[in-house]
């Protein structure tokens, strides 16, 4: 497989007024195209940090991000949509600020709109959508570019557990069908394996990679399935066991 981004020795420091934190010690890890890579650890322990500077939001780190040409996206916690803007509007904001928004990404939006099923909500505005509407909405303003590589940054934490989990499912499969390389920032040990091929287990501050697993199943397949897989409690426990309580 060939790496869409390296990660060579990141080191973090935070200066404040009692003085320098150290956020990110040593962190290298390669991310090959269409992989799928879920990132674990404690509250505080720096993992929102590392996905701001993989995603070029903060430049201020030592060591090497190495990069192909590539386009990518950022999916925050919050769906973040413009409440005077309908649904469709929404979705094209970073079709529109790159000056793409031509007929053909619009209809290809369209497109991703229906398989999301909100076909019949493309001119609501968000104020009449439920949670997991907005969240699609977001998932698809992400898509709507054609990035090469998307992080995201606990995305349907706001979700209660069922719309999660149908959630989870649709956007898998939309990731696996547009082979889009995927960073994936959780505190939940079980959507992480569940989702992704790769789980990185970070350190408490200053953060280190304590351990990396390859997540091999017996029959994948979506991660609500994933979640009853035979080895799944396998991995569950690799994970929580690295875990820093």
């Amino acid at each position: 497989m060939n790496n869409i981004l390296s990660i060579k020795k990141l080191k973090k420091k935070y200066h404040t007024l009692n003085g320098e934190i150290l956020a990110i010690k040593n962190i290298s890890l390669d991310v090959n195209e269409g992989e799928i890579i879920g990132i674990v650890g404690s509250s505080g322990c720096g993992k929102s940090t590392l996905l701001n500077i993989l995603a070029d939001i903060d430049k201020d780190y030592s060591g090497q991000i190495i990069k192909k040409q590539i386009v990518s996206a950022y999916m925050l916690q919050s769906d973040a949509l413009l409440p005077w803007l309908n649904v469709l509007d929404n979705a094209c904001i970073g079709l529109k600020l790159m000056h793409k928004d031509n007929e053909d990404n619009i209809n290809y939006v369209k497109n991703l709109l229906e398989s999301f099923g909100l076909k019949n909500f493309i001119y609501e505005y968000p104020n009449n959508l439920s949670g997991g509407m907005k969240q699609r909405v977001a998932l698809i303003r992400t898509l709507a570019i054609k990035p090469d590589i998307i992080f995201l940054d606990e995305p349907l934490s706001a979700l209660d557990y069922v719309t999660r989990l149908t959630i989870t499912d649709e956007i898998y499969a939309i990731i696996k069908k547009m082979k889009v390389t995927t960073i994936l920032i959780t505190h939940d040990i079980a959507e992480c394996i569940s989702f992704c091929d790769k789980v990185v287990v970070l350190s408490k501050r200053p953060a280190i990679i304590k351990n990396s697993y390859e997540i091999k199943l017996k029959n994948k397949t979506i991660p609500s399935l994933n979640r009853k897989d035979e080895l799944f409690n396998y991995y569950y426990d690799l994970v929580w066991s690295d875990l820093d309580k």
